[in-house]
């Protein structure tokens, strides 16, 4: 699911022209593309022809950090408070998995 990083977007309008579904890319009252990810279908031709590398991956995108999407970027998976497992109450080493949180 890509986006705009309106940092380095020159305006240059190659995305909307080469995107092959209609309305997934738009362009915003500023000028920037705004890329719909209701519509798009993520086939990543957009991503290839800016020549600026301005539309990015969802997993850079900042404003989706900590939400749970993307890679590297998830809550919960860590090692957990003693170093097992997959998280708080997901200790697969200490045998707590899924009979503790069953209430």
């Amino acid at each position: 699911m890509p986006w705009v990083k309106k940092d380095d977007c020159i305006k240059c309008k190659i995305c909307l022209n080469v995107c092959p579904v209609e309305g997934a890319i738009i362009l915003e009252s500023d000028g920037y593309p705004y890329i719909d990810n209701n519509v798009c279908t993520r086939c990543g031709i957009c991503m290839e022809k800016c020549p600026k590398n301005a539309i990015r991956p969802n997993y850079e995108n900042p404003s989706l950090r900590g939400m749970g999407r993307g890679m590297g970027m998830r809550r919960g998976l860590g090692r957990g408070m003693r170093g097992f497992g997959m998280g708080r109450g997901m200790g697969q080493g200490m045998g707590r998995g899924r009979r503790w949180r069953e209430w």
